[in-house]
């Protein structure tokens, strides 16, 4: 049994330790890691090659995927998954065309405002690979890139042993848009996009999850390339009353707690009754999962089960730890979710399951981690632009704008400003 804790009788201290939670460090790795990255930064296709072939026990003279596998890949891979594939990025295409910025145009008298989306030249994505297959990353990733109007979307995923990659993987890329596929893992490939080896030109951003090395990698180019936001271990917190499903919303929390042994899940139950119902259908299931021993150890060290006395104390709660995922299962859901702040997705009511979001539902699974949804939200085509504002000033408009701009010039002690402002309406005035 888990226990089962009052959010009122914790002290600062406790409740501080379970919102500031575990966060990712890197100074035991980061040696290593800057030592690879430097390696591919100096001998580029070299220094790749002997990393994959170290790691991946794979001996690769060329790392890019040609349009040969790409058509094997397509022909090969079972319909089923094809099918379900397809499905999934018809809907995450369809929400991420919604999330898309605009343009606009504002005129006036005074003359012209308005806005100008521009998408990066060049993206680099990475998805975990190799002996595991993480389809799923590639779309998430690709896609709002894709959508954004990115024209250059590299691929980087770990190759098996024999040199290749696995046709679902390519299906996904092909799907999403990606343009280029190179099999080149962990912080190899985070270095090759950010720096450029022979065959594959750096990009402008990378995004996408991979493990602490990987992570420590795109803090460490972060200074030369843009990265989303480092993530670490998963992360759900659930608000729940009686009316949730504690089969239900014990399945959502252990699939959070699959992924690492480091992750994390909170549930802040509005009733007692309940939370104990969640304490012992975790203790029945937990053992039979494939994934059992990482599931116990995230247990042990991460999951927490909460009694709040009120809707705003849950929320309170929720805002503070501000999870990746965030479950509402209560009687009136989206009345709850009014006053969340904090949050990277959430998921209303009974029959949302998180494990939608994750594969197919249309929002993407890139999401802030350890307490970051307090700053920004999930990854989107918003990533993958940028906003240039224009500004078309008509005479009437100097008139009326000079003598503003020249007065706060001259109060921040900036004549030149101040005269530039002011020449234009001189020049009115000469004819």
């Amino acid at each position: 049994m888990i226990e089962i804790t009052d959010i009122a009788s914790l002290n600062e201290s406790e409740r501080e330790e379970i919102i500031c939670r575990m966060k990712v460090e890197f100074r035991d790795i980061e040696p290593v890691v800057r030592n690879i990255i430097d390696a591919v930064r100096n001998r580029r296709s070299e220094a790749v090659s002997e990393f994959v072939k170290k790691y991946d026990k794979a001996d690769l003279s060329s790392f890019r995927v040609t349009e040969e596998e790409v058509s094997r890949a397509i022909k090969s891979a079972p319909q089923d998954i094809v099918s379900n594939l397809t499905k999934a990025a018809d809907n995450i295409f369809k929400f991420q065309r919604r999330q898309m910025p605009s343009e606009f145009r504002i005129e006036s008298k005074s003359g012209v405002l308005g806005q100008k989306i521009v998408p990066l030249g060049r993206v680099g994505v990475y998805a975990p690979g190799g002996t595991a297959i993480y389809p799923s990353s590639v779309l998430m990733g690709c896609i709002p890139a894709k959508v954004a109007g990115v024209p250059e979307i590299v691929l980087c995923t770990p190759p098996r042993a024999d040199g290749t990659i696995d046709e679902s993987m390519i299906v996904a890329a092909d799907l999403a848009g990606a343009s280029e596929i190179y099999k080149i893992g962990g912080v190899p490939a985070i270095a090759a996009m950010a720096y450029g080896i022979e065959e594959m030109f750096p990009v402008d951003k990378i995004v996408g999850p991979g493990n602490k090395f990987v992570t420590a990698a795109k803090k460490i180019v972060s200074a030369d390339c843009d990265i989303e936001f480092l993530a670490g271990p998963s992360e759900i917190l659930v608000i729940a009353d009686d009316t949730a499903d504690a089969e239900m919303i014990s399945l959502d929390m252990l699939a959070q707690m699959e992924h690492d042994a480091d992750a994390e899940a909170v549930l802040v139950s509005l009733s007692r009754k309940f939370a104990e119902e969640i304490s012992s259908k975790i203790g029945e299931l937990w053992k039979d999962m494939p994934r059992s021993e990482i599931i116990g150890q995230a247990i042990m060290r991460g999951c927490r089960i909460l009694v709040a006395e009120s809707m705003e104390e849950a929320v309170d709660f929720a805002n503070d730890y501000a999870p990746e995922h965030l479950t509402i299962a209560v009687m009136d859901p989206e009345s709850a979710m009014r006053n969340i702040c904090n949050a990277g997705s959430i998921f209303l009511g009974n029959w949302s399951s998180v494990a939608y979001g994750d594969y197919c539902a249309g929002p993407n699974h890139v999401l802030p981690t350890m307490g970051l949804a307090e700053r920004r939200g999930a990854l989107s085509p918003s990533d993958f632009i940028k906003a240039i504002p224009y500004q078309k000033t008509s005479k009437r408009g100097a008139a009326k704008l000079s003598p503003i701009a020249s007065a706060i010039a001259r109060a921040e002690g900036l004549e030149s400003h101040a005269k530039a402002a002011e020449s234009r309406v001189r020049k009115l005035e000469r004819g």
